[in-house]
C-alpha cells in the first residue's frame, strides 16, 4: 500500500472520527439545553379586582390557577397583575402589564416576574409577557434558580402559556 494511500485512508478515519464525537458533543449539549427548559400551562379564574382607571389610569387583579408545569406535574398558580391604562403600545384598548406569578408544586414554589403588553387580537385582548425566574424569592427545589421565558395569556379564554429556560441552583 502506498503512503498515499495510507495517509487517505488515516485521513477519512480522522475525518469520521471527528464527525462522530461533534455528534455526540451535538446530541449532549442538545440533551443539557432541554434539561433547562421550562413550559407550564393555566387555566385562571378572576379572584380580586380593584378598578381603579378613573381616578389613576390603573386596573389591578388577582388571579388564581390551575394547571401543569412540564417535569413538575401538577401545579397551582396565584397571578397579581397591575395594569397602566393611560399608556397604549400597540394602539386604542392596548394597556400594559406588570405581575407577579408565584407557581405552587410539589417540590417547592417558583416565583416569576413579568411585564407584559396587552393588544387586540380578532380574539379579544392577549397579553405577550416576558418573566424572569426570582430566585431569591423561590422555594424547595427552586431556591436560587434563574432563568427568563416569555407568556401569553389570552384574556378572552383566561389561558396562560409560559415557556422558557429554567436554570435550577442545585449541583
Amino acid at each position: 500500500m502506498s503512503k498515499h494511500h495510507t495517509a487517505v485512508r488515516v485521513g477519512f478515519l480522522l475525518a469520521v472520527v471527528a464527525l462522530f464525537g461533534g455528534l455526540l458533543l451535538h446530541v449532549a449539549t442538545a440533551a443539557a439545553a432541554d434539561g433547562n427548559r421550562f413550559e407550564a400551562t393555566f387555566q385562571e379564574s378572576r379572584a380580586s379586582v380593584n378598578d381603579r382607571i378613573a381616578d389613576l389610569g390603573t386596573f389591578q387583579i388577582i388571579n388564581t390557577a390551575s394547571g401543569t408545569v412540564e417535569g413538575h406535574g401538577a401545579a397551582s398558580m396565584v397571578v397579581s397583575v397591575t395594569q397602566d391604562r393611560t399608556v397604549q403600545p400597540c394602539g386604542p384598548g392596548s394597556w400594559t402589564n406588570a405581575d407577579i406569578r408565584r407557581i405552587v408544586m410539589a417540590d417547592g414554589v417558583l416565583i416569576l416576574r413579568g411585564v407584559a403588553y396587552v393588544c387586540q387580537s380578532a380574539s379579544g385582548p392577549v397579553a405577550s409577557e416576558k418573566w424572569f425566574v426570582d430566585g431569591a424569592s423561590s422555594t424547595g427545589l427552586f431556591a436560587g434558580a434563574r432563568g427568563s421565558g416569555e407568556g401569553r395569556v389570552s384574556l378572552a379564554t383566561a389561558t396562560s402559556t409560559l415557556s422558557g429556560k429554567l436554570k435550577l441552583a442545585g449541583p
